[in-house]
């Protein structure tokens, strides 16, 4: 009996110590296992053109979807990607890079040719080792309305919605 009490002090003791982290990691753990969802934990981005050796890229961990202001009462209007927070810079190409997600488990993407440039470009994504966008395309310079043809790649966990 003596030796279990000091088997369970040690034990405790294990707890006081790593509990908490244990704790969360078994509760994180734990969760993926009962419910069978796999919560990922980074996005990589490939993008390639041999037109162009540079483009733009917008990308953002904080975005809302709302409704289209142009149809608001249809279902099937596609929702309107608002964001929040996001960086925009000029990418040397070809870019490969990966993101951690935030816990918000957003992620926004979207990349064009230099200003006034035709170009043809590949965007491949990867969430986590699943690939989830691999296309090519030519992209044309913005129109008299200033509307500019992009890869765009917007994801929520559970769920994805691409333009």
């Amino acid at each position: 009996m003596k030796l279990f009490h000091e088997s369970l002090e040690r034990m405790t003791l294990t707890v006081k110590r790593g509990g908490i982290l244990s704790l969360i990691v078994l509760s994180i753990g734990a969760c993926e296992f009962l419910t069978g969802v796999h919560i990922p934990d980074q996005v990589s981005v490939e993008i390639g053109s041999s037109d162009v050796s540079n483009v733009t890229v917008v990308q953002s961990y904080h975005f809302l979807m709302i409704p289209n202001p142009e149809c608001p009462d249809d279902p099937s209007c596609p929702s309107v990607v608002y964001l929040v927070n996001s960086d925009t810079s000029s990418m040397t190409l070809p870019f490969e890079r990966t993101y951690p997600f935030t816990e918000r488990h957003q992620f926004f993407l979207e990349t064009y040719p230099p200003e006034g440039e035709e170009a043809t470009l590949t965007m491949r994504i990867m969430i986590d080792e699943d690939e989830w966008y691999n296309d090519f395309r030519k992209l044309l310079p913005a129109d008299e309305d200033g509307d500019q043809e992009t890869f765009q790649f917007v994801y929520q966990f559970g769920e994805i919605v691409n333009n």
